[in-house]
This record gives structure tokens, C-alpha cells and sequence, in this order.
């Protein structure tokens, strides 16, 4: 069990490594430690913020554990819809990654991406789930694309699941 003078001293290398972090904004995501235990909340503009912000935490020396209570604002008037938010990544796959129509399948419901299909290679599915997770609206993903076989012969990859 960590004492208070511990907690106060893991809360300040937390906050200077969220400080630290070029792709956050400084005061949006408030620091707490109650024995050992760190606890992240506020709010930020994206749901790639918030996971660069747990990975930073959780990168930070003596953080075993974390409870994320981050939430995602979506700017005021605008919330896409599912299908704004599909259309715009199926678009964004097809023309700006150029993975072939119907390589990649798009399901969007209540802002939960789910991604399905075939790619030839792993780097291209990483790639999908990054666009995915920068979606305004963006409340999490299920990775089940699959990557084909290596040119050694061997079986393809099986799907890489990815959740909030």
C-alpha cells in the first residue's frame, strides 16, 4: 500500500508526462492517486487523445494501475451520425490508403467502430484503426480485419480485436 507522500509523487510524474506530450493539450486531463491507483479523468476533443493519454500514464515509471475516466466531448452541434462517421472512413480507406472497395468492411453503431475483412498486410490494418480512432464521435473499435499470408508460405495472421 503506498503512502501519501508516494501517491503525491506519482501524481506529479504523471502530470509531467502528460505535460510532456506534444499531442495533448495541457489541463484537459486531470491526475489523481489514492494508494497507488491512478485515476485519469476530464474531458478531450478526440478518442485518440484519450488513449495517448492513458499510454502515456501507463508508459510512466510506477504506474501499475489506472482507472480511465476520461470523456470524449463532441463539439457542440455536431455530432455526425453513424453513417456520416462510416461513410467518411470507408472513404477515407478506399481513396487515401488505397485499399480495394470491399476489401474492408465498416460496420458504425452508436460510435462503436467495428472493421472487418482482408488486407495484405498488417501495417495497412493499424493504419485503418488510427484513421478510425480520429473519427469525431468515436466511442471504440472492434479490429477483426485480417492480413493474408506471408510470402513464406505461412497461415494468415488472425484478427487483431481492439476494444475501448
Amino acid at each position: 500500500m503506498s503512502t501519501s507522500t508516494e501517491d503525491r509523487q506519482l501524481q506529479r510524474e504523471v502530470l509531467d508526462a502528460l505535460a510532456h506530450d506534444s499531442t495533448l493539450v495541457p489541463g484537459e486531463v486531470a491526475v489523481s492517486v489514492r494508494d497507488g491507483v491512478v485515476t485519469l479523468s476530464g474531458y478531450v476533443w478526440t478518442y485518440a487523445e484519450k488513449c495517448e493519454a492513458l499510454n502515456v500514464t501507463l508508459r510512466s515509471s510506477g504506474v501499475n494501475a489506472v482507472a480511465d475516466e476520461v470523456r470524449v466531448r463532441v463539439p457542440a452541434g455536431f455530432h455526425p451520425s453513424d453513417s456520416d462517421m462510416a461513410g467518411g472512413l470507408l472513404r477515407t480507406v478506399t481513396n487515401d490508403l488505397h485499399i480495394p472497395v470491399g476489401a474492408v468492411h465498416v460496420t458504425v453503431q452508436d460510435g462503436w467502430v467495428t472493421l472487418a475483412g482482408r488486407v495484405a498486410r498488417r501495417d495497412q490494418s493499424i493504419e485503418i484503426e488510427r484513421v478510425a480512432r480520429s473519427l469525431i464521435g468515436f466511442m471504440g473499435l472492434s479490429n477483426l480485419i485480417e492480413t493474408d499470408a506471408p510470402s513464406t508460405g505461412g497461415a494468415p495472421q488472425q484478427p487483431a480485436q481492439t476494444f475501448a
